[in-house]
């Protein structure tokens, strides 16, 4: 009953436009009176949700994304996707895509790559003749594949809580981070192929340009290299590896010289806001998270869907489904924090690999910011585009169609997620 009241008391709140930080702390209110509860555990609860060293890495990776931003790597991380790929039939959809994948292994956010990406990359594919509308939404679906390459912040999280090497997380997405950006280019070939958008291709860039492009990015492309050999080899922690981007930001910045101190200073600025955001949602999560396993929440849901199927993967393609649905209302980072304490219990009960399950919940809740009604990267995108939100829905529902099929794909094929960290850190003991 305590759950059930905290979660209307949590939707109501979200309904009216509270920050969802402040509705998640004030719905964890009721239940813990009606639990009779002295609500000194409520700060108790918020330090002990924080508590920890792999989280700070966040912030770090948070401030090295938006430094790589403001010193102009993105750019030159485009320069070498054009550069690359846009003689390909659906020209600059394709560099948009190989853009995002890259930017990936440095950012760790979804709505980080679609916002610096954006910038750059939707003016350049409008001035070629491809709508605006198509240039956003393929920039914020493709944005995607963010929190699925390392570093990604989800993953980081969910390694936290659910007590998982964040190395062999962040080694499972690779390959799935490959797929999703396959099945967007091949979207993008198909789109180009049928004529339903003018795709124009732009000619296939001289061996020179691209050699150019490629030494101009390749600093930029050493930061994912060092995440996944330092953390798949246990060389170096997660926080460790946000403080050398972030020192290697600095670096690349007092090399090119392209930022003035003002851009410094409002990175610094954006990034403390962002990360404390983070931070003050996990703390409350946490409560939350404490009110639903006290109420035996995880036991229903699991009793509820056993009497629908007795098959595993079945029963994980349920839990799929229960998450996108959830993504229709919460955030991803936390949905992620007030899903884990129901789902993490499910997935082990059917035995399901929770490195494999956590690169599944990454993917699932970074969909969440492509559908309505909260759908936080259709509102970014929409002031970064200057798109009608309308058209910009529409726009990404031919992406929505290769995006599920991936998540259905990577629940049906676990190997896709466990491969490469099992090749490169051994299987993880049962």
């Amino acid at each position: 009953m305590a759950s059930i009241v905290m979660t209307v008391t949590f939707i109501g709140l979200t309904l009216i436009r509270m920050p969802v930080s402040m509705a998640i702390g004030i719905a964890t209110l009721p239940p813990l009176l009606m639990l009779h509860r002295d609500l000194i555990v409520l700060p108790q609860f918020m330090l002990q949700g924080v508590h920890s060293t792999a989280l700070l890495a966040v912030p770090f990776f948070i401030l090295a994304g938006n430094l790589f931003s403001v010193l102009g790597l993105s750019k030159r991380i485009w320069n070498f996707a054009q550069a690359a790929v846009r003689h390909i039939r659906g020209g600059l959809g394709h560099v948009m895509v190989v853009a995002n994948m890259i930017f990936s292994g440095i950012s760790g956010s979804a709505l980080a790559d679609a916002a610096a990406l954006g910038l750059i990359g939707i003016p350049a594919m409008e001035r070629a003749g491809y709508r605006r509308s198509f240039a956003a939404a393929l920039t914020l679906c493709s944005s995607v594949i963010g929190p699925m390459i390392p570093p990604s912040i989800n993953l980081i999280i969910y390694g936290i809580i659910a007590q998982v090497s964040i190395g062999r997380l962040f080694l499972g997405g690779l390959v799935p981070g490959f797929i999703i950006a396959l099945a967007m280019m091949t979207t993008v070939y198909l789109i180009a192929l049928s004529g339903r958008e003018p795709c124009p291709i732009l000619p296939r860039a001289p061996a020179r340009e691209t050699a150019i492009a490629f030494a101009v990015s390749l600093p930029a492309m050493l930061v994912p290299i060092v995440v996944v050999l330092g953390m798949g080899f246990g060389i170096i922690t997660p926080t460790e590896v946000g403080i050398f981007a972030t020192v290697y930001a600095l670096v690349l910045g007092a090399f090119y010289r392209e930022a003035s101190l003002a851009e410094l200073y409002r990175s610094l600025c954006s990034s403390t806001r962002t990360a404390v955001n983070i931070m003050f949602i996990i703390a409350v999560s946490t409560v939350a998270g404490w009110v639903y396993t006290y109420d035996g929440t995880s036991q229903h849901v699991a009793q509820w869907l056993f009497a629908l199927s007795a098959n595993k993967y079945v029963l994980l393609l349920l839990i799929n489904a229960f998450l996108l649905v959830l993504g229709f209302i919460l955030e991803p980072i936390p949905m992620l924090i007030l899903a884990a304490p129901i789902v993490l219990p499910l997935a082990q009960r059917i035995g399901v690999d929770l490195v494999h399950f956590g690169v599944l919940v990454s993917f699932n809740i970074t969909l969440g910011i492509l559908h309505p009604p909260v759908g936080i990267g259709l509102y970014v995108m929409t002031n970064v585009a200057r798109v009608r939100y309308e058209d910009l829905v529409l726009a990404c529902l031919p992406f929505f169609v290769p995006l599920l099929l991936c998540l259905i794909l990577f629940s049906c094929v676990p190997e896709l997620s466990l491969w490469l960290p099992n090749l490169v850190m051994g299987k993880s003991p049962v």
